[in-house]
């Protein structure tokens, strides 16, 4: 049975709707062996709440990645992403360098491979139960989950729609690379993306 929301949330909430991916998952998981990704992923996944979810509430685990929300959306974003991308790398590391002597499986030796992409956006949602199980509902979750397939000509970088992006310091804003993307349904939307490259200096 579905559960009627309260009549506060029916309006819907207003803040941030943040995916964070692991990208090169789908060929990591089916070119190596499953004990082990499974192990690997597990840690980089773990990496990713404890970081960006001292900061924002985890929504639901959805694979590769994790769906994050909030009630506030303001620049202090951009450093949390920036502390998960270092957080997500520095667990990688350190969990190939633990294995990579004792073990020479695809899944060890292909982990580095792996990284994070972060897809962003402002809008409303509301919540409601099926079961135990809480869902999250609007068409800004829907907007969410369709940029994560994108046109964005990288691995690693931050995706942000146009409605966050003007919630940031204009400096803040002026590192992206403004850009339209055609999401299914929803026709053309201004997004602007952020590499995370450079941060890879901040690892040695």
């Amino acid at each position: 049975m579905v559960a009627k929301p309260p009549a506060a949330m029916e309006a819907g909430i207003a803040g941030p709707l943040v995916l964070v991916d692991i990208s090169g998952y789908t060929t990591f998981v089916a070119e190596t062996e499953l004990t082990h990704s499974q192990i690997l992923v597990a840690e980089l996944l773990d990496a990713v709440l404890q970081s960006l979810g001292a900061h924002l509430e985890v929504s639901r685990l959805e694979g590769d990645a994790v769906f994050f929300v909030g009630s506030s959306t303001g620049p202090e974003l951009m450093g949390w992403f920036d502390e998960t991308y270092l957080a997500f790398h520095r667990r990688l590391r350190k969990v190939v360098a633990e294995r990579a002597v004792n073990c020479p499986c695809q899944a060890c030796v292909r982990a580095p491979t792996l990284t994070v992409k972060v897809i962003a956006h402002h809008g409303h949602y509301s919540r409601f139960r099926v079961g135990q199980v809480e869902q999250l509902h609007g068409t800004d979750v829907i907007v969410l989950h369709r940029l994560a397939k994108n046109h964005v000509p990288s691995h690693e970088y931050i995706l942000a729609t146009a409605a966050l992006l003007e919630r940031l310091l204009p400096e803040q804003a002026a590192d992206f690379v403004r850009l339209e993307e055609v999401v299914a349904d929803l026709g053309a939307l201004s997004v602007g993306y952020r590499d995370f490259a450079p941060l890879r200096a901040l690892l040695h």
